[in-house]
């Protein structure tokens, strides 16, 4: 059994990250300083923007980072998938465990 996370690595685009049950430990999103960008989570397996959200991150245009983590993971049944919108920004998921 796995103890601690995995990274998604640094992504920059909407992508799948996990096919089937999974747990989100901690998200890091991290902005450019000059432009708003956000990603909704969601409980999917079909790659694209359905499903049940899971969470929510956001960085402000003067912002350069906001991390979260859950001290109780949150529970996906099908998948996580993640959508960024807004311009300069990434994010990496902690995922597993």
């Amino acid at each position: 059994m796995t103890t601690s996370s995995r990274s998604s690595d640094l992504k920059s685009a909407s992508a799948q990250i996990v096919l089937g049950t999974g747990r989100i430990n901690a998200i890091s999103m991290l902005g450019d300083g000059v432009n708003a960008s956000s990603i909704l989570v969601y409980d999917t397996n079909t790659g694209t923007a359905t499903g049940k959200v899971l969470a929510k991150a956001a960085c402000k245009a003067a912002d350069q980072q906001n991390h979260i983590i859950f001290t109780n993971p949150i529970y996906a049944e099908l998948g996580i998938y993640v959508s960024l919108s807004g311009t300069g920004g990434n994010y990496i998921i902690y995922h597993g465990g």
